[in-house]
């Protein structure tokens, strides 16, 4: 980043129009996005274990998912904070959680057309805001704002972060200490932004080093943009430390954040800049900019171009978007949710593609290239939408998942329609009040897991879960769902119901399978472990309602009829199966003798 000098007359003429046009369009755009974000609105289900960390953080629990175990997963402990604080005020967590990421969008989009408005007030001649309209029409980018997630806030920071640094007039000290503030906040909401930050701190040495700075100036500009990161984010890098046990994110280690799959990484990256192909412009039009820098007399070439403080802002945010999608979007393998890594870095991808028209197109045609765009994006949505198009075994067009990717909005207000998670959840809740139990959640069952308020929730994934994050795996799959854990570590745990079961039991023993009927729901689930004690009092509350296989006179069916004729091999692999679901709990040291009687007489 560049020293803010006296800006440099560009390409574009001086003309006698009013700018204000700019505020116009933009305010128009805005509104248009307002009203987009809010028709889409939904939910993913991944806001959904922040939300038991807020519920159990004000309850006086600590920062945790379950009461007493300390795991970090999450990645968004700012937006974990704001959610808590609007809680703490009694709002409505759901609502909380939209209207921020709308007013995050909104933001946004304020400062990106601020850009415009100035970028047109310096040549006094109407620009059309496309950065504004871009991001205003594009689907994935209003979608997340309603999402419940941190995309959009975390969007707002970084666009802060450089507006304030290249787009206001402060004092240079000043300009410093916010931007690398603002970066900060952002470093809270998610760890990758710790790759800008590096990038931030690479550039402004080569820069000082560039305009012969001496040492004492460098490293006073350091400390002035690495202030915050020293007094906020230390303390709480070292707090979190010491309340987790480790350095990163127990989500970090769960998805293999330490590993490189560059492949599926890239793929992710292509399904996004393939319908958006307007957004494949920021990557070839630069190109025409900076390779006549490369001719005779680069280094004046260079400093001529960066003398002008909206250039060096240009060359910024190419590194900006380079650096974010090679070593951290297609380093990680991209995501399993569709264009979310992506979305944060769009206002920079749009604005590249703006300035590279400004500097590229005659001015007379200049609008008209950018209203070209502006239209070209409408078709983009079509596209996108055919991204999740196929075609079923009877010839009907469905929306489905692209290889590992699924569209997110779809799958929560289609396929597994929130509301009757929550709905269902409550009802779990109504069943389960004031009974210990401890459940499994699989895949899209944090919302269900919310609403029902077991006193203890074991995530399949191992999200929550910091034994499962940090084991390890043979073959990489769907990113976020490869690790997992096993029958015999949930029974280790004493879990005790997994359900509903879809259409993948954890285990075929068919003893394990109940099902529980509460209107208008009949759930079938699993148990994992038998609590005699669990059982009956839900026997007592749900009556004929909870169907399930009493194990006990299981048990006695088995000694009688079945354990004479047992091999001990196979009777051995039935009492660890059984001592694992029901011996270990219950002490019923009667009917284990008999086994343990048994299996010392065949192995005789």
């Amino acid at each position: 980043m560049a020293a803010k000098p006296k800006h440099q007359q560009a390409s574009i003429p001086v003309k006698s129009t009013n700018p204000s046009l700019v505020i116009l369009i933009s305010a128009i755009a805005i509104v248009v996005s307002i009203v987009y974000s809010y028709k889409l609105k939904w939910l993913g289900d991944d806001i959904f274990i922040a939300l038991r960390y807020v519920q159990n953080f004000l309850a006086g629990n600590g920062l945790v998912y379950n009461k007493g175990e300390r795991v970090e997963g999450f990645t968004d402990f700012l937006w974990i904070m704001l959610i808590s604080f609007f809680s703490w005020l009694k709002r409505d967590p759901l609502v909380t959680v939209q209207v921020l990421g709308i007013l995050a969008s909104v933001g946004t989009l304020t400062l990106v057309s601020i850009i415009s408005f100035k970028i047109s007030k310096r040549y006094e001649v109407f620009l059309l805001p496309f950065i504004t309209l871009a991001l205003a029409l594009n689907y994935d980018y209003n979608t997340w704002a309603t999402s419940g997630l941190e995309t959009s806030l975390f969007s707002f920071l970084l666009c802060t972060s450089f507006f304030v640094f290249f787009f206001t007039s402060i004092a240079p000290t000043k300009r410093y200490l916010l931007t690398g503030f603002f970066l900060c906040l952002a470093l809270m909401t998610r760890p990758d932004t710790l790759l800008i930050v590096f990038l931030a701190n690479l550039l402004f040495v080569c820069n000082l080093f560039f305009q012969k700075k001496t040492l004492p100036n460098i490293i006073s500009i350091l400390l002035y943009f690495n202030l915050a990161f020293v007094v906020i984010y230390v303390p709480y890098f070292m707090w979190r430390y010491h309340y987790y046990g480790f350095i990163f994110p127990n989500t970090y280690y769960d998805k293999l954040g330490n590993e490189s799959n560059f492949s599926k990484g890239f793929s992710y990256l292509w399904l996004y800049f393939k319908p958006h192909f307007i957004s494949l412009l920021a990557f070839i039009l630069p190109l025409f900019i900076i390779f006549p820098l490369l001719k005779n007399k680069f280094k004046e070439n260079l400093k001529h171009f960066l003398s002008d403080n909206w250039n060096a802002a240009y060359l910024v945010a190419i590194k900006i978007v380079l650096l974010y999608l090679v070593f951290f979007v297609a380093k990680v393998g991209g995501d399993f949710m569709y264009a979310r890594f992506i979305i944060p870095i769009a206002p920079f991808i749009y604005f590249i593609i703006f300035y590279s028209v400004l500097k590229l197109v005659k001015p007379k045609t200049v609008n008209l290239a950018l209203g070209v765009l502006v239209a070209a994006s409408l078709i983009e949505t079509t596209l996108r939408m055919d991204v999740f198009k196929k075609t079923d075994a009877n010839g009907k067009e469905i929306i489905t998942w692209n290889g590992d990717v699924s569209d997110e909005r779809y799958v929560y207000t289609s396929y597994y329609p929130m509301e009757n998670e929550i709905k269902m959840g409550k009802a779990l809740n109504n069943c389960f009040d004031g009974i210990e139990a401890r459940m499994l959640i699989k895949g899209g069952q944090a919302c269900m897991g919310y609403f029902a308020n077991f006193s203890y929730i074991q995530e399949f994934h191992g999200l929550t879960d910091t034994l499962i994050a940090h084991s390890k795996i043979e073959k990489r799959e769907r990113i976020g769902h490869e690790k997992h854990g096993t029958i015999d570590y949930f029974e280790s745990k004493n879990i005790n119901f997994v359900f509903p079961i879809h259409a993948r039991p954890i285990t075929k023993d068919t003893f394990r399978y109940a099902n529980i009927n509460f209107s208008p729901y009949q759930i079938k689930t699993e148990i994992i472990t038998y609590d005699v004690k669990l059982i009956a009092q839900l026997k007592a509350r749900l009556g004929g309602d909870f169907q399930y296989t009493d194990f006990p006179m299981y048990l006695d069916y088995y000694i009688a009829n079945r354990m004479p004729s047992m091999t001990y091999e196979k009777l051995k692999g039935d009492y660890d199966n059984f001592y694992l679901y029901y011996f270990k709990l219950n002490g019923d040291k009667e009917r284990e003798s008999k086994f343990t009687t048994a299996l010392s007489n065949k192995k005789v």
